[in-house]
């Protein structure tokens, strides 16, 4: 019989990452209220049901004067996947305010969607 330690190096599922146990957690029924993670690298997305829309933000490449922020909207009907819309670039200080107020407008953080 192996050893948890070899069966965890073969296994390379959800739970496990190179020997790395990664703890799943119980389903939660208030999982919308809760905010995803923060991804590291600035990437955020923002979902308005009402409106039926997605918004990724993401760093673009910088210029050697401006930081730049890449913004797709995608329209999405569920259950199907989200058909892009529209792709423009904003300076980094414009998409935190945009950010901003498009949370205060309501629409509400998300996780990307699965392709």
């Amino acid at each position: 019989m192996p050893s948890i330690a070899e069966a965890i190096s073969r296994f390379k599922g959800p739970l496990f990452d190179h020997g790395v146990i990664r703890l799943m957690s119980m389903p939660n029924r208030n999982r919308l209220s809760q905010d995803p993670p923060v991804k590291s690298g600035g990437e955020g997305w923002l979902v308005n049901g009402a409106q039926r829309l997605l918004v990724q933000f993401k760093p673009d490449t910088p210029s050697t004067q401006e930081q730049w922020v890449s913004l797709r909207t995608y329209a999405w009907d569920p259950p199907h996947p989200p058909e892009p819309q529209s792709r423009r670039r904003m300076l980094r200080h414009a998409a935190i305010e945009a950010w901003e107020t498009m949370l205060k407008t309501g629409w509400r953080r998300c996780s990307p969607p699965v392709h």
